[in-house]
């Protein structure tokens, strides 16, 4: 049985179900009960997968499997694994990218459609929420906290036990990185 600690209310999902219901709700906290108590569990590795530029179902130029309503079987072939730093901690989803004529083939592109933005412009594996950057800029505006200590903070949200499994390294937040990206010198 599937629980989510972000959610309200009193849940317990079977995995199908469970996937269904976060489709639009990514980055909430998903726990599994082990038998004597829940274990922390990501969306991606129960088969969840974040399908860009058709509403959360896949692109019709590809057969995609669905995983909605079986188990997990294998994803499809064009699926990357990004992680995503947001506002309530930093998350590894599985993306299936959108390969519509008309589409914009580039992933940064449709990232940034997604409301994600990308670390590179070429091939990103790491991308932040619009949420989190306008956390981090009230933050050093008003509380002039660093990047490091922002992303300490994030990485103990997403596993306050073990912050150094959190897979991204803090100099991804570095704001110098992020102004020569933008351009903004």
């Amino acid at each position: 049985t599937f629980s989510c600690s972000t959610c309200t209310g009193d849940h317990g999902w079977c995995r199908p179900c469970m996937i269904k219901s976060h489709r639009s709700l990514p980055f909430h906290k998903i726990q599994l009960w082990i038998g004597r108590c829940f274990k922390d569990v990501a969306l991606a590795d129960q088969g969840f997968i974040w399908y860009l530029g058709h509403s959360g179902e896949s692109c019709p130029r590809y057969a995609a499997s669905n995983i909605c309503g079986r188990e997990v079987e294998g994803l499809p072939c064009d699926t990357t694994p990004i992680t995503i730093v947001h506002s309530s901690g930093v998350f590894t989803h599985n993306i299936a990218w959108c390969h519509c004529q008309g589409s914009n083939p580039q992933q940064h592109l449709q990232l940034l459609r997604a409301g994600l933005f990308p670390a590179s412009s070429t091939r990103p594996k790491t991308a932040f929420t619009f949420e989190v950057l306008d956390h981090f800029l009230i933050d050093a505006l008003e509380c002039k906290t660093s990047a490091r200590s922002f992303f300490e903070k994030l990485t103990r949200l997403t596993n306050n036990a073990f912050p150094d499994t959190v897979p991204v390294s803090s100099s991804a937040l570095d704001p110098v990185n992020c102004s020569e990206y933008l351009g903004i010198c």
